[in-house]
């Protein structure tokens, strides 16, 4: 996978309600998860396409899956991950799209149509 690092930008509508959905599911370090999401920032995309969004860059050391999401009536899904900060602890490194099929949508499809739990 390759990343495409840009400027920080605001996220999408889109990105934002998804988020929203992702973080509304109960595990253990939401509520941290929950005060970081309205200033997340978008700091890289994926070079393929997808809607997978960065909003971490080069910080801490792997990344951990916090919650799986699939989209109803369908193979695809997506994820949430943070990655750990020495300083600031778990912080919201992204939202990775895990698509079956070789074509990509252009944005996350609409929270509703996603069945969320925690990974």
């Amino acid at each position: 996978m390759i990343i495409i690092i840009m400027e920080p930008r605001s996220l999408t509508q889109r990105e934002q309600a998804v988020l929203v959905a992702l973080l509304a599911v109960d595990f253990a370090g939401v509520e941290n998860l929950r005060r970081q999401a309205p200033e997340a920032r978008v700091v890289g995309v994926c070079g393929c396409g997808c809607p997978s969004v960065d909003f971490q860059q080069d910080l801490g050391r792997g990344m951990t899956i916090q919650v799986d999401a699939g989209v109803r009536d369908g193979s695809d899904g997506l994820f949430l991950y943070t990655v750990e900060d020495a300083r600031r602890g778990e912080l919201l490194g992204g939202i990775e799209w895990v698509g079956a099929e070789d074509e990509h949508p252009d944005e996350f499809p609409p929270p509703e149509l996603l069945d969320v739990r925690p990974a």
